[in-house]
């Protein structure tokens, strides 16, 4: 397995392995205190990251990345690989990850791993974590957060990590509230984001944006709480003025370039791979089907992406 392998000729300075970096709002206190209670007595650092505030100044959320709002008052542009408005609420949620990026980069750490605030790790998190630091991992981007769906996933395994497996999904997985990444990962997300109107979660996953390897944890490691979001906008006021049938074909043939373009990385090149994928349990064993608010705020995301 090629790895990113902590050693003499990669380490950062200062030769740190690992830091976390948890993007959080200041009107969001509560949500602070539970990254604290959940990832604050593990081995690795926890910093915060400021985030930007959508309802109290618009302008320093655009400033992150240079962007404007071309459809005031609340939308940047069309989003092109979702078919709707890409919202200011939305922008300030990619601006903290690109925030969190930067912070990453102008630290002595040697891999981050980002942070939302309302991720809760799993049993399992700390040993996966120190599995893949001391064996190495075929990846830039490793996605260790996910929310619930029922049954499994087709994969191509690319060996253990604690007691679970690491793969490369042939499904898109969203979400970016807990992802592992290397400081190359950190500087080509933000040579490719630029000013690009996409979610932080589907630029994540899709290799087709940003040319890098991603593989999944399976099952999960980190769950999100299911804290009611500080940042969601109405499914109605994203789809003002969609335009169904030629905004609609240009976001399908983009989304099946995306597709084509992750089988084609989770394959490395070698499509015959992908005649013998196997099967990954996606939802691990204590993952609380009865926390309804987390099965509500997840079936409200899906609504809303």
């Amino acid at each position: 397995m090629a790895a990113s392998h902590i050693d003499a000729k990669t380490i950062a300075p200062g030769g740190r392995p690992l830091g976390l970096f948890a993007i959080n709002l200041d009107r969001s206190p509560d949500r602070w205190a539970e990254i604290e209670r959940g990832f604050g007595n593990l081995p690795w650092p926890v910093t915060r990251v400021k985030a930007v505030d959508a309802r109290k100044d618009a302008q320093e959320v655009l400033a992150v990345r240079g962007t404007a709002l071309q459809m005031p008052p609340q939308a940047l542009g069309w989003n092109a690989h979702r078919n709707r408005l890409f919202m200011l609420t939305e922008e300030a949620c990619l601006a903290g990850h690109v925030m969190a990026w930067r912070q990453f980069l102008a630290s002595d750490f040697e891999h981050a791993i980002i942070l939302e605030d309302d991720a809760v790790p799993l049993a399992g998190f700390a040993t996966v974590v120190t599995d893949l630091l001391g064996k190495g991992f075929d990846a830039d981007v490793v996605k260790l957060e996910g929310i619930y769906r029922a049954g499994g996933r087709k994969v191509l395994p690319l060996g253990a990590v604690g007691d679970r497996r690491l793969v490369r999904s042939l499904r898109p997985v969203s979400g970016a509230a807990a992802y592992l990444i290397t400081r190359k990962a950190a500087q080509r997300l933000l040579e490719r984001i630029g000013t690009v109107l996409i979610p932080a979660d589907d630029f994540l996953w899709a290799p087709s944006w940003h040319g890098l390897k991603v593989a999944d944890v399976a099952p999960f490691v980190v769950m999100q709480s299911g804290a009611a979001s500080v940042i969601a906008t109405g499914r109605s006021a994203k789809q003002a003025a969609r335009k169904p049938f030629l905004r609609g074909l240009s976001t399908a043939v983009r989304r099946g370039v995306e597709r084509v373009a992750l089988l084609w990385s989770a394959c490395e090149g070698r499509p015959h791979r992908l005649l013998n994928p196997t099967m990954a349990p996606w939802v691990p064993d204590d993952y609380n089907l009865g926390n309804r608010t987390a099965v509500t705020a997840e079936d409200q995301r899906s609504s809303n992406g």
